[in-house]
């Protein structure tokens, strides 16, 4: 069972290294992050001291997304509802594939409607891996806008 860990590892990485603490701790592999010491701080892309330094910022981040999305489920760190722009970014790639995402708290900066079923602690997300009850958050309910979401996966863009 593998979970990838999104979030701003530049504002909140204590709290990253946290959720993957708690994964690890449950015997559930993390695909992202490794773990390991960020290169500097206070820079606008975050490298890691295990990124090998030939690659550049884009290679960094398209490597990110393979780990992310191979895992059986995402799990946002968003303390006080902060993501940022890269998260945002990986957020909307993990939505378009279909794949379940979980938030450790309801994102403030992202202009789409969360349920609260996938606002959980990493330990309530493991139990939902390993239960094979994972999902993505269009999913579960039935409402206009979720058909709507479901829709877009679809291809489905005639809306007026």
């Amino acid at each position: 069972m593998q979970v990838a860990i999104i979030g701003s590892f530049k504002q909140h990485y204590s709290a990253v290294r946290e959720a993957l603490a708690s994964f690890r701790r449950a015997g559930i592999e993390v695909t992202t992050p490794k773990g390991a010491e960020i290169q500097e701080e206070g820079i606008a892309f975050v490298r890691f001291h295990s990124d090998p330094p030939e690659w550049d910022d884009s290679t960094v981040q398209t490597i990110a997304l393979h780990r992310i999305l191979r895992a059986d489920a995402v799990y946002v760190v968003a303390p006080g509802g902060y993501v940022g722009r890269t998260t945002c970014y990986e957020i909307g790639r993990i939505f378009q594939a279909a794949r379940p995402i979980y938030f450790s708290e309801h994102p403030d900066d992202l202009p789409v409607a969360i349920p609260g079923t996938h606002i959980v602690a990493p330990i309530d997300l493991v139990k939902l891996i390993l239960t094979g009850n994972a999902s993505s958050p269009f999913a579960a309910e039935d409402s206009t806008y979720l058909s709507l979401e479901r829709r877009l996966l679809t291809g489905d863009y005639s809306y007026d």
